[in-house]
């Protein structure tokens, strides 16, 4: 049976490698610092606030929550540089400690860095749950018009904050943007009943109005918030509008007297204009929006501040081409700034004239070179096009700003894998898999590079992150059956191949290939058991049916082999191993040698034959001596 272990192994090897589905008192003090920092929001009198503070400081004056303490003092006193500085450490020394994510996620969204914010909030938020981080979610994902992500995070922060009406206010400006009117007018309405005299609201009901044309309903929300703040000249100024909208020009040109705004000129009329078309652009009614620039341009038509909003509001609406015709001419007229150039690099990328688009780019980087989205877009574009030196010089600029946004480091990576540069691309892979461990395509890259150097043990580190992730993933399993049939170790290929059966209990395959593992091992029952599962999920599984029978046999239980072997040949007559264990079975169960004559031995047969011939001989000689005496 030796031969038959060495052709399992043989059959073994490519089946399993194929793709198959298949100073603890500091650490104690540092440990009871977090929980206290992470408890501290909770924790409304000053004295027992200031009490918590200093003890977390005393407890771990260096550890995570050391820093958090610092960053928060430095935050209180208005230095943000220093407090993101001091978050930072505190997330190397502990990057899931939530309550850091969270303020640095706040800072972020204070300096207008809203993807790094969002990054932030919400890793905070599966570790430490809170409002606030709700809150700043919403308006994140609200601004980028991500509107159902937008309500989800600002309807949470209203299940736990239930009173706070600026809530209210927030999502009734989402659904403004959904185009959803009277969902939004219902919000406004909420924070009126809690808070009658809130200024937000009644202009936010006056703008509802009178984007309906219910200048009246518009006019009376404005008159209530004219008695809320008397002095409010921008009031004023929009109950003109409004009167001017009506129709009602006396009392239109009375507020804007009030508003400080003389009788109307041509040049207010274009400022009219113009302020119109940006409450259409705040309410999203793009189209409108454009129409007013153009009003305000028909009498002035080299106002580069109106044809930069101009093409805002085209770009916004879709009319991509009439958006780039605006921005140009506001060019001409010598509107030069990084917003302009980085709006006219979007319109010629979403051409697919990416020449321009680098140009545009690399103008906007000129007025505003800390601009993120500027140096991704222009890093993505040289990835593109195969210019794999600059794109990685932009990624670097992009890290120096962004140090720890994982995505930046994931794309730098890929790149340097594309430019050869092994080493590198594992380094920002690591740096990748540190910032953000669930990233599993950065896992996957990082095995394959690990296992392109040889450096098994880091990958199959690698493979195992990806499985606690997916534990159904294929291609991880498939690899770790490789890296453990290389490296011969069996007992965790029985533990890999235990868990796709766990896994996929309904697969015969599974089942299969475990069984495979006991044969080899000698464990035949383990084998026989796993066989027998295989085939009663699929009965003409030839190749479980032939291993039994192969199993059966090696344990001497030779009628079972032989009964599994036929049907195993039944189910596939071309399987040649079947036929050579069949045969090998024939031969030990016949009865004895058969038993061969020695030549010189003849049969009975055989004499009559040569009796016959002798007598046919005799009586040939005897006619041929009648016919000899005849002639004499």
């Amino acid at each position: 049976m030796k031969k038959y272990s060495t052709l399992l192994m043989l059959a073994v090897l490519p089946l399993l490698t194929c793709g198959f589905d298949w100073g603890f008192g500091l650490k104690d003090n540092c440990r009871e610092a977090k929980k206290i920092a992470v408890s501290l929001a909770d924790i409304k009198v000053d004295a027992a606030r200031s009490e918590a503070e200093s003890r977390i400081i005393k407890l771990c004056p260096d550890g995570a929550a050391g820093h958090f303490m610092k960053a928060l003092d430095l935050e209180r006193n208005g230095n943000l540089d220093g407090a993101v500085t001091e978050y930072q450490e505190s997330l190397k020394d502990d990057p899931d400690f939530g309550p850091a994510s969270g303020n640095l996620g706040l800072i972020y969204l204070q300096k207008g860095l809203q993807d790094d914010a969002a990054v932030e909030l919400t890793k905070a938020i599966k570790t430490t749950p809170s409002p606030a981080y709700n809150k700043a979610l919403g308006k994140i994902f609200s601004d980028k018009k991500l509107y159902n992500l937008a309500l989800y995070h600002y309807n949470e922060a209203i299940n736990a904050l239930p009173a706070d009406t600026s809530l209210y206010a927030d999502l009734a400006g989402v659904y403004t943007g959904m185009g959803l009117i009277n969902s939004a007018e219902e919000e406004y309405n909420k924070v009126l009943a809690i808070e009658p005299g809130n200024l937000n609201a009644r202009l936010g009901l006056a703008a509802l109005f009178s984007s309906r044309n219910q200048f009246d309903k518009a006019i009376g929300e404005l008159k209530k918030a004219q008695v809320i703040d008397p002095g409010n000249k921008n009031i004023h100024r929009l109950l003109a509008e409004a009167y001017d909208k009506k129709g009602d020009k006396k009392s239109s040109e009375y507020e804007y007297i009030l508003a400080g705004i003389p009788v109307k000129t041509e040049e207010v009329a274009q400022s009219n204009h113009l302020r119109q078309g940006d409450e259409f652009v705040k309410n999203k009614e793009y189209e409108k929006a454009a129409t007013e620039y153009k009003a305000a341009l028909k009498d002035k038509p080299e106002w580069p501040e109106a044809l930069q909003k101009l093409g805002d509001a085209q770009m916004a609406a879709g009319h991509d081409d009439e958006a780039i015709a605006s921005y140009r001419e506001a060019i001409r007229l010598k509107a030069e700034n990084g917003n302009l150039h980085y709006n006219l690099g979007i319109l010629y990328e979403r051409k697919a004239l990416l020449d321009e688009a680098v140009v545009e780019y690399r103008q906007a980087l000129n007025y505003t070179a800390d601009n993120g989205d500027t140096r991704r877009r222009l890093a993505d574009i040289y990835t593109l096009r195969g210019s794999f030196p600059q794109a990685i010089e932009q990624y670097r600029e992009l890290i120096k700003l962004r140090k720890d946004n994982p995505l930046i480091h994931f794309k730098l990576a890929k790149v340097y894998v594309n430019s050869k540069d092994y080493p590198a691309a594992i380094s920002e892979y690591l740096e990748t898999t540190k910032l953000d461990p669930d990233n599993i395509e950065a896992h996957r890259d990082l095995a394959a590079l690990f296992r392109k150097k040889n450096q098994n043990e880091e990958a199959e580190k690698e493979y195992r992150s990806i499985l606690r992730m997916k534990k159904d993933d294929v291609e991880a399993r498939t690899a770790l059956t490789s890296i453990y049939v290389k490296n011969k170790n069996y007992d965790e290929l029985i533990n890999l191949l235990k868990e796709g059966v766990e896994l996929n209990p309904k697969d015969p395959n599974s089942h299969y290939k475990l069984g495979l593992i006991y044969e080899f091992k000698k464990d035949y029952d383990a084998a026989i058991s796993q066989y027998k599962e295989s085939v009663a999920l699929k009965s003409d599984h030839a190749k479980a049916l032939n291993a039994m029978g192969r199993a059966y046999m090696k344990s001497g239980r030779i009628s079972e082999a032989k009964e599994a072997l036929e049907t195993a040949k039944k189910a596939d007559p071309e399987l040649e191993e079947t036929t050579v264990l069949l045969s090998n079975i024939k031969e030990e169960l016949s009865p004895e040698p058969k038993k061969y004559k020695k030549k010189g031995h003849k049969s009975k047969k055989g004499k009559a034959v040569k009796k016959r011939g002798k007598n046919k001989a005799g009586k040939t000689s005897k006619a041929k001596k009648s016919k000899a005496k005849t002639k004499k």
